[in-house]
């Protein structure tokens, strides 16, 4: 855009506008996707070509790949915001930030990356905004940018973190694995805040939401609500919620400690997965409490209570992988005396409120 005062030599953006425009892009392309998606299901069911949905998926792509630059631009400048630097003018309708039009330099070996982004899933992308603390292991050897990040942003949120885990009863690791493995491993563009609230989930099956990728219409988060481990929301209520990282981080624990009470009970005594990081993060990617229940039941129909639970998920796997990038994330078990997680209570069933009694006819 041009510099409202006339320098030909300017490049930079409007706020608030940018924003929207970044937002309006997000989510033509997520449309798109899912419209790319959908019909190559419908063209193969019908055993139809599907040569028009692979050119709109490429379309797709295009624009996936030119939202993901607007918001590699958009992160600048809101750093530049929080850092209160890099304004040009402000007027009473908008400020104007420079933002060159060149890429961001990748930084050679050895170099700090402050302005290189992480490559992290969307709903992780903030940790971009944060400062990197050039995180090293026991031997020496950097966290990769990936890592760092996650790490930062999980200093940001360690008290909310070690909180909600404290309420249930089992490791803030988990938590901390959960979202640090859907961020790096399983990398996704979609920008499902821009649709938060809109019942996406309903339709969607498999549509999450915020750090840790809770999925908003699975029958776990409805299992869990419904056993009063949290309050019942509707899908467009938990996807307004899941956007905020404390909401996120509110529903991953509250699921765990419902698959540690799960597995307790029906276990009859014989495991204890509250600290148990890969068994958590194993049936938080894997399970739901009633599919859970029933291959506990399975077990002591077949007198195999007490065998060796063993993960194989890629989640857990990757969590035992890494246990020093968890131990420099949250500790295991902050605290000495044992917490006692509060008694989940089921909503009450609303009951029919009784019919009007007929008025008796009084006799001539």
């Amino acid at each position: 855009m041009s510099y409202p005062v006339g320098n030909p030599n300017f490049s930079g953006v409007q706020q608030p506008a940018f924003d929207h425009l970044v937002s309006r892009h997000g989510r033509a392309a997520f449309v798109l996707e899912q419209l790319a998606g959908d019909l190559w299901w419908e063209l193969q069911r019908l055993n139809i070509d599907t040569s028009p949905a692979m050119r709109l998926r490429t379309l797709a792509q295009r624009v996936r790949s030119q939202a993901t630059e607007l918001q590699t631009r958009q992160s600048r400048v809101h750093a530049m915001q929080r850092q209160r630097s890099g304004a040009k003018l402000c007027t009473p309708g908008s400020i104007y930030w420079e933002l060159p039009e060149t890429a961001i330099p990748t930084p050679q070996p050895g170099h700090p990356p402050p302005t290189d982004p992480a490559k992290l899933s969307i709903e992780l992308w903030d940790a971009n905004l944060l400062p990197r603390a050039g995180r090293k292991r026991s031997d020496g050897t950097p966290f990769s940018p990936e890592e760092d990040a996650v790490l930062s942003w999980m200093a940001a949120h360690r008290e909310t973190i070690i909180a909600e885990a404290r309420k249930w009863n089992i490791s803030p690791q988990a938590i901390a694995a959960a979202i640090a493995w859907e961020a790096m491993e399983n990398v996704k563009g979609i920008p499902a805040n821009q649709i938060a609230g809109s019942g996406i989930g309903s339709i969607v099956k498999k549509a999450s939401f915020g750090p840790g990728k809770v999925h908003v219409g699975a029958p776990l988060v409805n299992q869990v609500e419904a056993r009063g481990y949290l309050p019942r929301r509707t899908v467009r209520e938990r996807e307004s919620l899941l956007t905020s990282d404390e909401g996120s981080i509110q529903y991953i624990a509250g699921i765990m400690g419902a698959f540690s009470k799960v597995t307790e009970d029906r276990g009859k005594g014989h495991y204890n997965i509250r600290y148990d990081v890969p068994m958590l993060t194993q049936l938080y990617q894997g399970r739901d409490l009633a599919q859970w229940e029933a291959d506990l039941d399975a077990r002591a129909r077949e007198g195999r209570l007490g065998e060796k639970l063993v993960p194989g998920n890629s989640m857990p796997q990757w969590a035992m992988r890494n246990q020093e990038f968890l131990n420099a994330a949250v500790p295991l078990r902050p605290w000495k005396t044992q917490p006692t997680p509060p008694q989940p209570i089921p909503p009450a069933i609303p009951q029919p409120s009784p019919g009007l009694s007929p008025t008796p006819r009084s006799s001539p």
